[in-house]
């Protein structure tokens, strides 16, 4: 999995086709943690369920099963399902503290959700002015 960050119109789609062109693309994944905090749910446990389910799921038989998985399964998973998965997030915050209530906590669960996202994922970019920079 890759994590592509950045601030809006900073080059973040143009770097994902240009690098990871055949790649599935989950693009401004900061909008679901909006819709999930306004539903009552809890963003970061919804995307580790995500996460979880994502990396589980195997093809048998033309459908789409999800499985427990262990980590040599999910190695062979991964070998035998080349398509990388790319996950966009516009980065929310940079310092500045809404005075909304419902803002605050929105860009504090998506603070949280990109930590996720990164500690999972294998490389983490960060686009600035179209300028990536591999941050792991």
């Amino acid at each position: 999995m890759v994590l592509i960050i950045g601030g809006m119109c900073q080059g973040k789609h143009d770097f994902c086709k240009s690098e990871f062109p055949d790649a599935e693309v989950i693009e401004h994944y900061e909008e679901r943690i909006r819709e999930e905090l306004g539903e009552g749910k809890g963003p970061v446990s919804e995307a580790e369920k995500w996460l979880d389910e994502i990396s589980a799921t195997m093809e048998i038989d033309g459908t789409d099963t999800a499985v427990h998985l262990s980590m040599d399964s999910e190695n062979r998973f991964k070998e035998q399902n080349p398509r990388e998965l790319v996950i966009i997030m516009n980065e929310v915050g940079s310092g500045v503290v809404p005075m909304d209530k419902d803002e605050r906590e929105w860009r504090e669960a998506a603070g949280r959700v990109s930590c996720l996202f990164a500690k999972r994922a294998d490389r983490v970019y960060r686009l600035l002015a179209g300028i990536p920079q591999r941050l792991k």
